[in-house]
């Protein structure tokens, strides 16, 4: 009998170690899931100004020199034209969408959606979710909407374990992609407001359409956009803008209807950091150059 309980104890013991991995696969760096802790209201008891004073664990948001987002002013941004193409490697898969309190995201089957890679590591498809306005800006300017791909390598405690893709949109055609998204939840929904905290299946979504060929991107080291803002994060953000119709974005921002129209951080210091621009065409004038070099010297 004493040996069955010591089994059962053990067992239970694994199963919460299994649980707490998985857990942190899905939300890197301790991303929270109820956002309803904080505010986006600027000026309020909770709002951004104020994140990192409301949790210990969220210190980062107000003492960090290393916050996202960032304006990518062009004087602060360096073309590297041999970072090369991004390799992505996604496959459709299930996926299950959750109000967290200020934002939708949609959610992917751990390590089943595929990856990413960066620097030679493999980083694994966990989420998306949108902003409204954009978060980050470029030259100044923020965009309609941003969405944030984030992803994770399987090993959760290795330093620089996540890199977020951001997408930024502009007001113009129809997204395909915030579409089939906006008919599932309707469908699972009935189109009533989801709760906060709801979660629910919305069937294979495939990743590969949020992104079509390849773009100029910006790269960075940043952090979190929302508490705890822990630091240590690549990103990287597309130049070229999607596009989305305003009727999509207010469809985003209605099924969560947590009282604030925007749900977008402001803009943090860039504090010397080195932003660098990945252009293809650069890197085709370079390629281009030298062959001429080559011929010339060659007669």
């Amino acid at each position: 009998m004493q040996t069955q309980s010591k089994t059962l104890v053990f067992s239970a013991l694994l199963l919460s170690l299994l649980a707490t991995s998985l857990h942190a696969a899905s939300t890197p760096f301790g991303e929270v899931e109820d956002e309803t802790g904080f505010s986006y209201i600027v000026g309020s008891e909770r709002g951004p100004e104020n994140w990192g004073y409301l949790e210990e664990e969220w210190r980062a948001c107000s003492e960090g020199r290393m916050q996202s987002p960032i304006d990518l002013a062009r004087e602060n941004v360096e073309v590297i034209p041999h970072l090369g193409d991004l390799r992505r490697n996604y496959k459709p898969s299930y996926a299950y969408v959750m109000n967290r309190g200020h934002d939708l995201r949609l959610r992917w089957d751990d390590g089943r959606a595929g990856s990413i890679e960066v620097d030679g590591r493999e980083y694994f498809l966990q989420q998306c979710h949108w902003h409204h306005p954009s978060e980050h800006a470029i030259d100044g300017k923020r965009y309609q909407l941003e969405l944030h791909m984030v992803h994770s390598t399987l090993d959760a405690e290795v330093a620089g374990n996540t890199v977020v893709v951001g997408l930024l949109y502009e007001i113009g055609e129809p997204n395909a992609f915030i579409s089939e998204v906006l008919r599932r939840i309707m469908c699972e929904t009935h189109g009533e407001e989801m709760e906060a905290g709801e979660e629910i299946e919305v069937g294979v979504i495939d990743p590969r359409e949020i992104i079509r060929g390849e773009h100029s991107y910006y790269r960075y080291m940043g952090s979190l956009t929302t508490p705890p803002c822990t630091e240590g994060v690549k990103w990287i953000v597309n130049k070229q803008p999607s596009s989305a119709t305003e009727e999509q974005i207010w469809s985003l921002r209605h099924l969560v209807d947590d009282g604030a129209w925007n749900n977008a951080r402001p803009i943090q210091p860039l504090n010397g950091r080195e932003i660098q621009l990945y252009k293809p065409d650069s890197e085709r004038s370079i390629e281009s150059m030298t062959s001429l070099r080559i011929d010339a010297a060659a007669s």
